[in-house]
């Protein structure tokens, strides 16, 4: 009887707590994506206001190289979507922290959006 009061008490205190905090909250502590760099050359981050996404083959330069890939989530800890301005932000800074210009192929599937960084 005793634990499961306490697995009550748990579980309510539990409930409380995430649905008091702000997605912006949860996030900050767990993180939304990943980059991974495949280039040979450490490059130093990118101003975030340079890096383009690139849908499809629009406007994707003729000359480039791709230096890594990135993903972003697309749902929070407690199962909301994020939105795609908030999708895309993401991608943009994990591009920008291993030095991308650009993110072309950019794919979203179930969870997550991926797509690969150039440099230009």
């Amino acid at each position: 009887m005793r634990i499961a009061s306490i697995l009550g008490c748990t579980s309510i205190l539990s409930t409380f707590l995430l649905s008091s905090c702000a997605t912006s909250d949860i996030q900050s502590v767990v993180g939304n994506g990943t980059a991974v760099s495949n280039d040979a050359i450490k490059r130093a981050p990118t101003d975030l206001n340079k890096v383009r996404l690139y849908f499809g083959n629009q406007d994707v330069p003729k000359h480039y190289r791709i230096i890594g890939h990135v993903s972003a989530d697309n749902y929070t800890l407690i199962a909301t979507s994020y939105s795609q301005e908030s999708i895309s932000k993401h991608l943009k800074e994990q591009a920008a922290a291993i030095g991308g210009t650009g993110v072309i192929n950019i794919n979203t599937g179930l969870d997550r959006t991926t797509g690969d960084v150039i440099i230009k």
